[in-house]
């Protein structure tokens, strides 16, 4: 139910008088205090009466001018039953003590709110605005579902108490409501926004996973966009796509609205015999069908070799090594690494892909870093670089099993 709230510095409405029965204005009041109100068809408010000094034994009454549009009670409550406009007055014998201007529209048919769903953190405050169709008016109540998550104001103003989802609702009068899902994060707001890279390489139809992270002690929700998605996409998770070639960039965003991009570089799919040469088995028992591989003595245990002068393969019953090195005519990969790529983009695409470094050394100025994963267990892969600029050799090796 809204309140008439009675200004005592608006004008003046002598002339309601006679129209609804106050032969005059009190004693003492050089204006008339008056108001004006909208309500939906239907609905009800309070005549406000604390500006108004009623002596003691003395009963104010209330008075429409337009019964058929709103009435009012002996309580002072108004009732608008259709459109139009009406003013009802308030006093007591014959004299006016105020006014207010009631016009009558329709009921609400929806409510809308601004956000349908926010993530805040602790001590943040954000306000939701309420939209109810032209032509309609409606007294609006906000409420939260979980107050020790968030709590409300009247005015649609929502505070992050603690960590937690609450679901924000606005109603309308007539029992029409919309929601909004408030996320509280537990942490702080951040800060400071970084990425696990600067730029990526990819090949089309190959993915990268961006890892953003916030300074200590902070939560976030991240958001991320593709400059151009027919370039590369990105999904929710941060995973990139090359989708054709050309260069884009990948944006990620925080709740809270920090900001960092990286380049995207995505080039055309490397073509080489060995499908990026991954550790399924039978992926090399078909290269020994289509290369012409020679039996190296030196290796021992029967093992054969195929050479092209970028791409050395050396396979025997149990294990198979593969190595790039000084590639003049880059056109191979190991598992998924470019051989054109910087070492710092080849390790951080294998740490993105699940990889982990085991070792790193360096040797007669030639640095090595090695990385395993989990799931494969007996494939390895080295990256060495002779100026830590580009990528001198890769080596893949792993074991049958």
């Amino acid at each position: 139910m809204k309140y008439c709230w009675i200004a005592r510095v608006l004008a003046l409405a002598l002339l309601m008088a006679s129209v609804v029965g106050f032969a005059g204005v009190a004693e003492g009041f050089g204006q008339t205090p008056s108001s004006s109100v909208k309500l939906g068809r239907g609905e009800t408010c309070r005549f406000d009466t604390s500006a108004i000094l009623v002596g003691e034994g003395q009963v104010l009454k209330y008075k429409s001018d337009n019964p058929k549009v709103a009435t009012v009670d002996a309580d002072g409550v108004i009732t608008a039953l259709r459109k139009g406009k009406a003013t009802v007055a308030v006093g007591y014998d014959k004299t006016l003590l105020g006014v207010c201007h009631v016009t009558v529209v329709a009921a609400p048919k929806r409510v809308t709110l601004s956000d349908s769903y926010a993530v805040l953190s602790v001590g943040d405050v954000k306000a939701l605005t309420a939209k109810l169709p032209g032509g309609s008016a409606s007294a609006l109540s906000f409420t939260s579902s979980n107050d020790k998550v968030a709590t409300v104001d009247g005015e649609g103003n929502v505070t992050a108490i603690a960590g937690g989802k609450t679901t924000v609702m606005v109603r309308t009068y007539n029992d029409i409501a919309a929601t909004c899902d408030v996320y509280v994060l537990g942490g702080k707001a951040p800060t400071t926004l970084s990425l696990n890279v600067t730029t990526v390489d990819i090949q089309v139809g190959e993915t990268f996973r961006l890892s953003p992270s916030v300074d200590e002690g902070s939560d976030a929700i991240y958001k991320y966009a593709s400059q151009n998605r027919r370039i590369a996409s990105v999904n929710s998770e941060g995973v990139i796509t090359g989708m054709r070639k050309g260069t884009t960039s990948v944006a990620v965003k925080t709740h809270n609205g920090l900001i960092q991009a990286v380049e995207v570089n995505v080039k055309a799919r490397l073509k080489d015999a060995f499908k990026c040469l991954t550790n399924d088995p039978a992926t090399y028992m078909q290269v020994t069908r289509k290369l012409d591989l020679t039996r190296n003595s030196e290796s021992g245990d029967n093992a054969v070799t195929w050479q092209d002068g970028e791409l050395s393969l050396t396979m025997t019953a149990s294990s198979c090594t593969a190595a790039i090195v000084n590639v003049l005519k880059p056109r191979y990969c190991i598992a998924g690494i470019d051989v054109t790529m910087t070492p710092e983009n080849a390790a951080a695409k294998l740490l993105a892909n699940g990889w982990a470094l085991t070792a790193t050394k360096s040797t007669d100025g030639v640095e090595q870093r090695a990385f395993t994963k989990a799931d494969a267990p007996a494939f390895a892969i080295a990256i060495a670089t002779a100026d830590g600029a580009t990528i001198q050799g890769i080596m893949a090796q792993w074991n049958w099993g």
